[in-house]
């Protein structure tokens, strides 16, 4: 595989761990392709026939071109950062209005590897992905330069904020909460954080105590850098909560490895995780764990998806994209743990971004916005950051 450097294409390297200074790179995640939402065999001839559930009549006449198109298709591959767990009630909707689409596959890979792995495969004669899906947000901005994504307007988009299609091709279907995971029984109820200024407040009470306690996303990790930037650039203080706090951190590149390490108590707590990961791992934790939003300064990573120019499948793709940014999609979005956007949804399965907003404010709420990063500005932010690590 290749191993993305913002802007360009480094050497192949076998070990898709991120280094301390190089690459943004994503979660490392299992690499096996995973088969959800049908069975592993092609939809049967009843399933291609079966009736689509009725579009909504703000769409097209048209768009039922797309709907027979699929049925041909019968299946769908996403290289994906996402858990099944998440996709899981996704797929189970999704099938249910195209019953032969069945036959969904979707990836569990680190961040990078997403990427990765797909311009592997379309520089040596093409790949079988349909849809890119991650919330590495400087590695989106990488992809965009390349012009990979091909050309499709949902219709969706005149019921959704102006940053839901964040740049051309790249649809938001979830806008994920930065949040604080922690450990209910090392930690006494008193020190039970509210974010980061909390923790830090925690830590310098105790410094001895602390010390090395706290787990924080490396900011070599493209999704450990929108967390980390997120936070120091729109978070008032920032920097200065980081210069208070990092000296009591470990770095990792994981967020398994991050929650693991609350889990076992060789840390009190973990900061800058996705709330699609922090908040289920403490839910089914029976007690063990809770979690916070940063009262001071909430950061919200959008997950997105994109379909290839490539795609193999480009019609069932365009289906799956347009559920995700339906109001039902992003109910069933809300089902698997994962952060609702937008407005009027009716579910209650998780906060969505509107009762993020309600809950801290909408000025303790930031939206972090898929760019670029030059490798410059990368150093200088990692050179920082470690600086203040100590």
């Amino acid at each position: 595989m290749f191993s993305t450097r913002f802007g360009r294409v480094a050497a192949a390297e076998p070990d898709l761990r991120p280094s301390r200074r190089g690459v943004l790179r994503g979660t490392a995640g299992a690499c096996a392709l995973a088969v959800t939402g049908g069975a592993l065999s092609g939809c049967t001839t009843t399933d291609a026939n079966a009736a689509a559930q009725p579009n909504p009549g703000y769409y097209p006449a048209s768009y039922e071109k797309i709907v027979d198109a699929s049925r041909r298709e019968k299946k769908l591959l996403i290289y994906s950062n996402t858990s099944q767990t998440a996709w899981q009630p996704i797929f189970d909707a999704f099938t249910d209005h195209y019953p032969w689409l069945a036959d969904i596959r979707a990836t569990n890979l680190g961040s990078s590897a997403v990427y990765e792995r797909y311009y592997s495969e379309a520089a040596t004669g093409g790949s079988p992905a349909d849809l890119l899906v991650s919330n590495g947000g400087p590695l989106w901005g990488d992809y965009a330069k390349r012009k990979l994504a091909a050309d499709y307007t949902s219709p969706e988009k005149g019921h959704l904020p102006d940053w839901a299609e964040m740049m051309s091709g790249v649809w938001v279907f979830s806008t994920d909460p930065v949040v604080v995971l922690y450990n209910r029984k090392t930690l006494d109820a008193s020190q039970y954080p509210k974010g980061l200024v909390s923790l830090a407040d925690i830590a310098e009470a105790k410094p001895s105590r602390f010390r090395g306690k706290f787990g924080v996303y490396d900011p070599s990790n493209a999704y450990g850098y929108s967390t980390n930037q997120g936070y120091t650039s729109t978070v008032a203080g920032g920097w200065e909560t980081f210069a208070r706090i990092l000296p009591f951190a470990r770095a990792d590149h994981s967020s398994g490895t991050l929650v693991e390490k609350v889990v076992s108590g060789e840390y009190d707590a973990s900061f800058n995780l996705s709330g699609g990961v922090a908040v289920p791992a403490a839910e089914g934790s029976g007690g063990l764990l809770g979690w916070s939003y940063c009262a001071e300064g909430t950061v919200v990573v959008p997950r997105a998806a994109s379909i290839v120019k490539t795609a193999p499948h480009a019609n069932a793709a365009r289906l799956f994209v347009d559920f995700l940014l339906s109001a039902e999609g992003q109910a069933t979005v809300a089902k698997g743990g994962l952060t609702p956007y937008r407005e009027g949804v009716a579910q209650d399965d998780t906060d969505s971004l509107q009762d993020i907003r309600r809950k801290l404010g909408s000025d303790r709420v930031h939206l972090y916005r898929y760019t670029e990063v030059p490798e410059e500005t990368q150093d200088k932010y990692l050179a920082r950051w470690e600086k203040a690590m100590g």
